[in-house]
């Protein structure tokens, strides 16, 4: 059951407008997805090179969104695999790490509330992924209400972003290192309950 409070759907219709002519053009899915990888990089190098913030945000909005699209040109032009599902989240993940390093590396020499960035970068890699773990782990036992907690991918990028855009970018990563560990936590919590109810099927 999609979660209702996903940022994804108020881009749905922009996703889509972005996949049909890519659809059209016959771009493989897998294409998409490496751009999406691309775009982190060229985001990582961006923070190195100018420590322009906005910039930044504005190519984290890029991943964001193209994560989207990669998954509608998928859907749209019938190429749906497990090979690409499974490239989607390995990339997905590289993106992440990408865009959290390009932190710490830029800010490596700076604190906030008494942590260095290093730490909270460390910290937020651990809830971020911690959060796609839970979710996969509870998918392989048969758990269904997966799309859970308010921390998901879509609204840690956005979160980044937003606060990218107005120069306070390492406030950001506080606030999405507590989202994403939250985030993870709750998921164990609902994922175990959801196990231990009897199967009524």
């Amino acid at each position: 059951m999609p979660s209702k409070f996903r940022v994804r759907g108020l881009f749905r219709s922009v996703v889509i407008a972005i996949a049909r002519p890519l659809v059209s053009r016959n771009i493989h899915p897998n294409t998409v997805t490496y751009f999406t990888l691309l775009l982190s990089l060229i985001a990582f190098l961006t923070l190195q090179v100018t420590y322009w913030q906005p910039l930044f945000a504005f190519l984290v909005f890029l991943v964001g969104l193209f994560d989207g699209v990669d998954g509608a040109v998928a859907r749209l032009g019938s190429r749906k695999s497990h090979s690409g599902g499974f490239i989607d989240s390995v990339v997905d993940k590289v993106a992440e790490m990408l865009i959290l390093f390009a932190i710490l590396l830029t800010y490596s020499s700076e604190t906030i509330l008494s942590l260095s960035v290093p730490a909270w970068s460390f910290l937020c890699l651990f809830g971020w992924l911690l959060t796609s773990y839970t979710r996969s782990r509870a998918e392989s036992v048969g758990v269904r209400d997966l799309d859970v907690g308010l921390g998901g991918r879509s609204e840690r990028l956005l979160t980044l972003v937003i606060f990218s855009l107005v120069g306070f970018l390492l406030w950001g990563l506080v606030l999405v290192t507590i989202m994403g560990v939250f985030t993870a936590a709750y998921r164990y919590y609902h994922y175990q309950q959801e196990l231990l109810e009897p199967n009524t099927e």
